[in-house]
Formats: structure tokens, sequence, C-alpha cells
């Protein structure tokens, strides 16, 4: 029991370094998009996809030493879920205690991420409308209004305009 209950633990420890890992990635990214730091934006989404990919491996890993470790154990959860597989764990309290207390700061970590991912999303929807903006100007997109520099909204003529209307 206490070998099952030390294995899970790794793993679950490897999982909770994946997910700090993954906060800092994210915020790292957060400060790429206020940047515009296309480089950087880049580097992030590949960490957040080798992350996201160990995390996965490591649930699936999670799911097999439970499954090695208890035979059956598959039939009492449906479909995985850390607090059902903690629950389910055919093991002594105090072995499980542990095991509770890094569900908890996993979770902890993952409302962290899905805070960031919200917050880099807006972020991201923020700055690529001023770069879509910015384009259409430069583009001389006759279709959209605006302003001249007398401050006049034309719409549909080629006059040098210095602001798009919002429409």
């Amino acid at each position: 029991m206490k070998k099952a209950a030390d294995s899970i633990q790794t793993l679950l420890k490897e999982k909770l370094a994946c997910y700090q890992q993954l906060n800092l990635v994210l915020k790292a990214e957060k400060k790429a998009i206020g940047t515009v730091d296309i480089g950087m934006i880049w580097e992030t989404t590949r960490a957040k996809k080798d992350l996201i990919g160990k995390i996965e491996e490591l649930r699936n890993n999670i799911l097999v030493a439970c499954q090695n470790h208890f035979p059956g154990m598959d039939k009492k959860t449906d479909t995985f879920s850390l607090g059902a597989l903690v629950h389910a764990l055919p093991l002594p309290n105090k072995n499980k205690i542990e095991i509770r207390q890094l569900k908890r700061t996993i979770d902890k970590e993952k409302e962290i991420v899905a805070h960031f991912i919200k917050s880099n999303r807006v972020q991201v929807k923020k700055h690529l409308s001023v770069v879509d903006n910015i384009m259409a100007l430069i583009g001389n997109n006759p279709a959209q209004a605006r302003y001249t520099g007398k401050g006049m909204v034309t719409q549909g003529k080629k006059n040098s305009c210095l602001f798009m209307a919002q429409v």
C-alpha cells in the first residue's frame, strides 16, 4: 500500500510541477502580448504545448499506476477526475492525506492557469484589434470610414486619413 501511495504521489508531484511551469509560461506570454513580442509569443506557445503534452502523459501514467496497483479500480471511475481518483483509492486515510493535499494544490494551480488563459485571451483580442485597425489603415481600405486631418469622416474616398471610424 505504501509503495502504491508513493508511486501516485511522485506522479502527482510531477503534475504539480508542470502546472507551476505552465503558470510561469502564461505569465511570460502575458508580458509578450503586452509588448507585442511575436518571437516570445511563439516560444511560449511551444512551451505550453510541451507542458500540456507532459500533463496529459502524467494523467495517463497516474491512471495506469492506479490500475496496476489496484486492479479493478478502473471500474470504479468512469472518467478520469483527480477528485474521484483520490476518493476511489483503496488506501487507508493516513496514506491519502498527502495525496489529497497534492490534489488541492494542483486544483489551485489549475485555477491560476484558467485565470491567465482568460486574461491572455482578452489581451490578444485587444491587441489584435489595434493591429487589425493599423493594417486596414495602411492597406487603405476604401470601404472603411476614416477621419481626415480636418476631423471629417470620409466614406469610400481615398483622402489622406489619420484614423478609421469605429463601426
